[in-house]
């Protein structure tokens, strides 16, 4: 993986163009960086990677030259850089100053900087599709919503008439990404598994106050058009479907288990007889500080 990744990243960084290559650990970005680095001077193509030997270049380097990340000088002395949330923030903003200045030809980084930062190469790629799901305890594949945000930092609007995206993933995964990019598979909803901290922040809001309301509510999102759409892969049967075709007994259910749960974990009171939510001081407290409920079930 590492060779094609190398073989993708020289390929566009000498016609000119910048790379951001995408890994799912921390300590991947340096091991990427290192790997890719060491290829370059196999290859002699070094030179590709160094940026013009300006003042503000030299400015650059002594900026990083400053700072305690060992890999992070090392790596911007020969034109590579890293990114991930376990850096330090000056660190990341020197980055991202540098990057953007173009003093980094291949920017090595998590997904993190893909939906936080608003920094556009000509071209990104993706290394690996397996990412580590805590929740799970286990590697799940990279989702399309992320891919999307990802292959969205490809091609500079004020620079670009285009930009390059690039999936290396191992071959049995190939035929699933490609019916993903090209829109053959519907993305499906996630919204149920935080139905419960979206419902309490409504309620904090005042837009829901009982019951039908939170069921009203559910009509307006995405998991509701799809419920309908496809039922089976949100536990609801065909059957069920053609006897409420606005599901409305499921969103019922829905808002009421995550009523009860609210209700258990004290972010509202919850009154099962006369359908009606009011909010508590602790849920409210918890929507302000913009958190979610889980650490108090």
């Amino acid at each position: 993986m590492n060779e094609i990744c190398y073989e993708k990243v020289i390929e566009q960084v000498r016609n000119g163009e910048q790379v951001m290559v995408f890994v799912h650990a921390r300590n991947e970005t340096v091991r990427t960086g290192m790997s890719l680095r060491e290829s370059a001077k196999q290859h002699g193509d070094t030179s590709y990677f160094k940026p013009e030997q300006t003042a503000g270049y030299g400015d650059a380097l002594k900026s990083v030259g400053r700072s305690r990340n060992k890999q992070l000088k090392e790596l911007f002395a020969d034109g590579l850089g890293i990114h991930h949330a376990g850096m330090l923030r000056q660190d990341r903003n020197l980055v991202e100053k540098y990057f953007s200045e173009g003093y980094i030809k291949c920017l090595i980084c998590t997904a993190t900087l893909a939906w936080g930062v608003n920094l556009p190469a000509h071209a990104v790629i993706i290394k690996g599709t397996d990412i580590y799901d805590a929740k799970k305890g286990m590697f799940v594949d990279l989702g399309i919503l992320d891919i999307q945000q990802i292959f969205g930092r490809a091609g500079r609007p004020q620079f670009d008439e285009y930009g390059h995206g690039t999936i290396i993933t191992t071959y049995d995964k190939l035929s699933h990404y490609l019916s993903l990019l090209t829109q053959q598979n519907p993305i499906e909803s996630q919204f149920e598994v935080g139905l419960t901290d979206n419902l309490n922040a409504e309620i904090c809001l005042g837009t829901v106050t009982n019951l039908e309301e939170a069921v009203q509510w559910l009509s307006y999102t995405y998991m509701f058009v799809r419920m309908r759409y496809n039922p089976l892969v949100y536990g609801i049967t065909y059957g069920q479907l053609s006897n409420d075709p606005n599901l409305e007994g499921h969103r019922r259910k829905l808002c009421i288990q995550a009523g009860k749960k609210l209700d258990k974990a004290q972010m509202i009171r919850f009154d099962e007889g006369r359908a009606t939510f009011m909010l508590r001081t602790s849920g409210e407290r918890l929507v302000t500080t913009i958190s979610n409920m889980t650490p108090w079930r």
